[in-house]
């Protein structure tokens, strides 16, 4: 049986989409494949009221798994375990991640264990990803984003850490800007260091969109109009805080725009309406005119009203923006398209094999 650990240097690298291409992968080839996620951060309750991690239990069920949902997740860190562990009251979390995993590997060809936001996560409770890989004799794929010298740094020094057990690495969100270096500077240098690049998928703006009904639930906002349009899906993000004209300039260049301004701004409302933007984001709680709510329902633009100011709205969707979230179906269907286009995965499995 193989083990795979799939992990990254940094946050938000994409590795659930490069998770779900690899089981896809195996399954196709007819493997009996395995799937757990051994620390999670965001807590989701299943209709059977399981508590597991929000992305595994998509993982798990977009890969058609069978196994007893209370395996997916042994660990997930919240405030209240993070207390427990400051104070002394937590026990070892390790031997139940290793239980976990003798349970969901039974009768399996291979193992996919999905990483924590960073392969250090969970040092401070016992169970970073180096800590689990050692226990569990897995190898391991990096999914990274290029971020220049951090990237270098990052990827070098797992590469010491764990040498020969590191299969390689997927460089994911490559922009258009970044290639000629990826491609004439760091795949050669990566490839000296014995790391071998597995693939370079390309960025793609549709894949880190998010619906408007999405975002306003991550939002806690009210949908005051254009409930009907909820699903249309935002690609970028502007802040209406400067004047008409060079708003407008800035608007025309930005397509799939949500808005985001002061409730008290009606002459950048109306412009935003009349261009067409998928919703606005009205902040400081701060209910809009009746020419502005008619307008909005004439032109189908759903209007979010939230209580926080623009400031802090505008932080709260930079963090959103970062997560690739692949609740829908369009874009789990791209994402693997683009996985299976760019992904070097006979590479990946010859190297596997030969460990």
């Amino acid at each position: 049986m193989k083990v795979i650990y799939i992990s990254s240097t940094v946050g938000f690298s994409g590795k659930g989409l490069i998770t779900l291409g690899l089981g896809r992968y195996f399954l196709d080839k007819g493997l009996k494949v395995g799937y757990f996620k051994p620390l999670g951060k965001i807590p989701f309750k299943t209709e059977e009221n399981i508590v597991t991690d929000k992305l595994a239990y998509f993982v798990y069920q977009s890969l058609g798994l069978k196994e007893d949902v209370k395996n997916l997740c042994p660990v997930i860190l919240t405030y209240e375990l993070m207390v427990k562990r400051l104070r002394g009251e937590m026990e070892d979390p390790m031997p139940q991640v290793k239980r976990t995993f003798e349970t969901v590997a039974q009768n399996k060809d291979i193992v996919l264990v999905g990483g924590a936001e960073t392969i250090w996560l969970g040092s401070f409770l016992g169970i970073s990803g180096f800590k689990i890989i050692k226990e569990l004799n897995a190898k391991v794929l990096l999914v990274n984003k290029y971020t220049g010298e951090v990237f270098l740094d990052g990827v070098g020094e797992v590469k010491g850490g764990l040498g020969e057990k590191l299969l390689g690495i997927i460089i994911n969100w490559v922009r258009e800007e970044q290639k000629p270096d990826i491609d004439e500077l760091v795949i050669p240098w990566l490839e000296k260091q014995g790391i071998p690049v597995l693939g370079c998928i390309p960025y793609d703006n549709f894949l880190t969109s998010i619906t408007v009904a999405e975002l306003s639930e991550r939002l806690r906002g009210r949908v005051i109009c254009g409930q009907e349009s909820l699903y249309n899906f935002v690609q970028n993000y502007l802040i209406g805080g400067m004047e008409v004209d060079k708003f407008v300039e800035y608007l025309r260049r930005t397509p799939n725009a949500c808005v985001i301004v002061g409730g008290d701004r009606a002459d950048i409302q109306l412009i935003s309406i009349e261009q067409g933007v998928q919703c606005l984001v009205l902040t400081g709680n701060l209910m809009p005119n009746e020419i502005i709510i008619s307008k909005a329902e004439q032109r189908g633009v759903p209007i979010i009203l939230v209580r926080e100011n623009t400031y802090f709205v505008a932080q709260r969707i930079q963090d959103i923006a970062a997560r690739l979230s692949l609740k829908e179906k369009e874009k789990v269907d791209k994402g693997l398209t683009l996985v299976r286009k760019h992904v070097n995965f006979e590479r990946l499995e010859k190297i596997l094999n030969e460990g």
